[in-house]
């Protein structure tokens, strides 16, 4: 198996430093498009998005919705991994950093409550944005 076209991406937010790999490979009489994420200079995961091999310019096309996906979330090419930075988004970095909703004891929500740093919004229906002004 051989490599046609491959990235690595990087992002460092919210206390986080990651990595993820992408790569379009040969495989048969095709090509499959891989990768691989986790901490940096920790144990990666594989996966593979194109279980069977494809036509390459099909390849070519799921890989590059891939990159720009996950460019879209933050990741650089940039070893430094600043959100956005370098990136034709970089003017959407704003410093505020929002946290995907995670399930907290009682124990915790108190911690929360208590601490003039965390804020919190209930969301009823429509779409999630952060703006800046």
């Amino acid at each position: 198996m051989s490599t046609l076209n491959s990235c690595t991406l990087y992002c460092t937010d919210n206390g986080s430093d990651k990595v993820y790999m992408a790569a379009i490979e040969t495989k048969d009489d095709g090509y499959i498009v891989t990768f691989a994420y986790g901490p940096r200079g920790g144990t990666m995961k594989p996966g593979v998005k194109t279980p069977a091999p494809v036509p390459q310019a099909k390849a070519q096309k799921v890989y590059d919705t891939l990159v720009q996906s996950k460019m879209a979330k933050g990741y650089t090419p940039g070893a430094a991994g600043t959100p956005f930075m370098a990136t034709d988004k970089e003017e959407r970095f704003t410093g505020i950093c929002p946290q995907l909703l995670n399930p907290i004891t009682g124990a915790e929500l108190e911690r929360y409550f208590g601490n003039p740093l965390f804020w919190a919004q209930e969301k009823f229906d429509g779409k999630r944005v952060t703006l800046r002004r």
